[in-house]
């Protein structure tokens, strides 16, 4: 019993040390100018993801009842109930309008002067709208968020700024007012009650003046009359509008996985002379929702490239210098790679 007991613990003690020495070796490799694994790389690249946002997508769908009259959206409504994401109804509302149209003009005639003529057009317009009810059902409230996260900010601790209420300082305790007196026009109707001195504040931006524009004696076209051919159909759509609706719900679509980091290579920049590396990146499409494949066209296992950028620094180790991915369906790096180790397309 005492020797089983006692090969248990020799066993959990060589797992201890094996792991201990495992990350003194990952430890040692981000901290080694001539030593970068494709791990270290795939660990930048996911702080990268999740720092700047672009680990997670999502799609916004509008919900409620409105009025909607693009074709193609209401396609991609259609196609969304299809995958089971929403609810979708749609009712058309149209009717024929007669429009009575009258314009006046003035013309200049040598003998009569002025002279008035009225000129009248009737025409015919249809008229057409679509209005839309949206739901989301219980698959699609699953992928719904209340929004969207939003990217987490990496702090930088040696450049932590104080916080400073600038409020307290004397210069912005002061009134920047001044005081004039006030000059009226001498030309123009004296009012009773005039003030005696014109408060001017120097904090606010004094406003543009409108300019009035030139008036003429030219007279506007009237406004064409509209009447509706079929008052009942075109009156169930004016008391509809009153009960129009909407909300923007937000669904996931999908996620990026880093699956692994290739092509890296290790050089000292010619004109620095810092140690820098290059690598490519491959990331993957994952967790895929209906709402992202619908919308966005999206579709698990679907994988990317990117090229990525790192430099050394003595007290840091290895550093991104990308922050953002340009992912590709296609690489080039392999084929791309100049002489100093920058990428070329």
């Amino acid at each position: 019993m005492k020797r089983l007991f006692s090969e248990s613990v020799n066993t959990v003690l060589r797992s201890f040390v094996g792991l201990a020495l495992l990350a003194v070796m990952i430890v040692g490799c981000s901290n080694n100018p001539d030593k970068l694994s494709s791990g270290t790389i795939e660990d930048l690249v996911e702080e990268l993801l999740e720092e700047s946002g672009q680990e997670q997508s999502f799609v916004q769908v509008q919900t409620g009842m409105y009025e909607l009259n693009s074709q193609q959206d209401r396609a991609q409504l259609m196609r969304l109930e299809a995958a089971g994401v929403i609810n979708y109804d749609v009712k058309r509302y149209a009717w024929w309008n007669k429009i009575l149209s009258v314009s006046s003009s003035w013309s200049w005639n040598d003998h009569s002067g002025f002279q008035r003529e009225r000129i009248g057009n009737t025409y015919y317009e249809f008229e057409e709208h679509f209005v839309v009810t949206v739901s989301l059902t219980d698959a699609g409230r699953k992928c719904q968020v209340d929004s969207i996260p939003q990217p987490k900010v990496k702090e930088d601790d040696d450049m932590k700024q104080p916080d400073v209420d600038f409020s307290t300082f004397p210069e912005n305790q002061i009134s920047l007012t001044e005081e004039w007196p006030y000059i009226p026009n001498p030309e123009a109707p004296q009012k009773a009650d005039k003030p005696a001195k014109v408060t001017v504040d120097l904090a606010e931006t004094p406003e543009e003046e409108e300019d009035p524009g030139c008036e003429t004696d030219e007279e506007d076209y009237d406004a064409p009359q509209k009447l509706s051919l079929d008052i009942e159909t075109s009156m169930a759509y004016e008391e509809l509008q009153q009960q129009f609706k909407s909300e923007s719900a937000i669904l996931k679509s999908s996620r990026l996985e880093v699956k692994k980091a290739r092509f890296i290579q290790l050089f000292d920049n010619a004109q620095s002379g810092v140690r820098c590396a290059t690598a490519e990146v491959i990331i993957e499409m994952s967790d895929v929702t209906p709402a992202g494949r619908v919308i966005e066209g999206k579709c698990n296992g679907i994988r990317f490239c990117s090229p990525v950028s790192m430099v050394f620094y003595a007290d840091k180790g290895w550093i991104l210098q990308d922050r953002t991915l340009h992912l590709s369906h296609v690489s080039n790096l392999g084929v791309a790679a100049s002489e100093n180790g920058s990428i070329e397309y």
